[in-house]
C-alpha cells in the first residue's frame, strides 16, 4: 500500500528560514500563530534536539548547493518522495511565489554522495517511535497537551 504522506516540511521547519536561527521557545512559536509549528517543534526536541536540526538543515542546505542551488525544502521533500512505499507528499504553499520551489523536487535527483551526508545524521536521531498519533492522545503528556480536543462537541 503506497503511502501519501503530510508534514514533509514539518510545518515549514525544513525551509531556509530555519537554517543558522536560535532556537524557538513554544511560546515564540505559539506567537507566531501557527500550531503546526509548536507541534513539530516538540517532535524535533524528542528527535535530537535543535542542535543535531540544525546539523540535519545544514546538510540538505549542501545537499541544495550541489544541485544547482535546490531549496532545503525541496530536498527534503525529494528525500521523503524517494523513500520506499512513498506515492506522494502533500506540501503546504502558502503563496504562489512557492510554486516554483514546490515544483522543483522533480528536477532533482539524490545520488549515493547526498545520501552519505545525510545517513550519520538519521541514523543518530531515531525520534519518536510507534504510532504517530499515540503522543496526541496522550492527553498530560507535551504532545497531547498542546492538542485542542471536541472542538466539534456542541
Amino acid at each position: 500500500m503506497p503511502l501519501l504522506c503530510y508534514g514533509t516540511l514539518a510545518g515549514g521547519f525544513f525551509t531556509d528560514r530555519w537554517l543558522g536561527v536560535a532556537e524557538p521557545t513554544i511560546e515564540d512559536l505559539a506567537d507566531i500563530g501557527n500550531r503546526s509549528l509548536v507541534k513539530y517543534k516538540l517532535v524535533i526536541d524528542d528527535w535530537g534536539g535543535w542542535d543535531a536540526f540544525q546539523s540535519l538543515l545544514e546538510a540538505l542546505q549542501a545537499i541544495g548547493a550541489r544541485h544547482g542551488g535546490a531549496s532545503i525544502a525541496t530536498v527534503a521533500t525529494r528525500w521523503v518522495l524517494d523513500r520506499p512505499g512513498v506515492a506522494a507528499a502533500i506540501v503546504g504553499s502558502r503563496y504562489a511565489d512557492h510554486l516554483d520551489e514546490t515544483l522543483a523536487v522533480f528536477a532533482i535527483r539524490l545520488d549515493a554522495h547526498d545520501h552519505a551526508l545525510l545517513q550519520p545524521i538519521l541514523a543518530a536521531h531515531r525520534g519518536p517511535e510507534g504510532d504517530t498519533y499515540a503522543l496526541e492522545r496522550d492527553k498530560a503528556g507535551r504532545h497531547g497537551r498542546i492538542m485542542k480536543y471536541k472542538l466539534n462537541k456542541t
